[in-house]
């Protein structure tokens, strides 16, 4: 993923002989009206001079790059240069443009990495919780508090099922009379209000109440 195209980047090397350059940004930040009143990172601008605070400083915006995030917020990029010598700022020669694009899309594909993870974790969790909550209360008081009693010795145990082992049983209990030796008057109505990501929450939690 390119932050900026060829043409911008062949641009500012051709710049950077006669004027000085900078690369700031901003990541999630929720409005794209106050974004130029907002200290910026990175560069010169260090989170204490915002676009309008470089612009008042001999800088102008060169290129922007405007990226929306998954949470609604968005990601700031921006590539300034002043043709003038600027004692209010210390250029970093040290780091190339191109470095300096490396160094940022790095950092955010980072944090993008770590907010997928986090939700990851998030969402096991979630399905681990509801799936206890369900098992407790329909499932606990004929399969054993951990899934592991054969209900009325018609079943096999259920934390020794797969979630489409018990997906299957549940279908056949909800639409094939007498399936269960007699016991489907107990399991149809539980199994006609159970939906297929309740059986894979139940699963988890199951799960990962008996792991070894």
């Amino acid at each position: 993923m390119k932050l900026l195209s060829s043409i911008t980047l062949t641009l500012l090397a051709t710049t950077l002989s006669y004027a000085q350059t900078t690369m700031c940004f901003k990541e999630n930040h929720n409005s794209m009206a106050t974004i130029e009143a907002t200290n910026l990172n990175g560069g010169e601008c260090k989170n204490k001079y915002s676009i309008k605070d470089m612009k008042k400083n001999g800088w102008i915006v060169d290129d922007i790059k405007i990226t929306p995030t998954t949470t609604g917020t968005y990601n700031f990029i921006y590539i300034l240069k002043t043709k003038e010598s600027n004692s209010n700022f210390a250029i970093n020669s040290t780091l190339t443009n191109k470095q300096l694009e490396e160094k940022i899309l790095k950092r955010l594909e980072e944090k993008e990495i770590k907010e997928k993870k986090e939700k990851e974790i998030k969402k096991t969790l979630d399905s681990k919780l509801n799936g206890k909550k369900i098992y407790v209360n329909k499932c606990q008081s004929c399969h054993g508090k951990e899934g592991e009693i054969s209900a009325y010795n018609v079943s096999k145990p259920l934390k020794d099922m797969s979630s489409e082992d018990i997906s299957y049983a549940i279908n056949r209990y909800t639409n094939e009379a007498g399936y269960g030796n007699g016991y489907d008057i107990i399991m149809r109505p539980i199994a006609a209000n159970v939906r297929s990501q309740e059986v894979k929450d139940i699963k988890a939690y199951l799960d990962s109440i008996n792991k070894k």
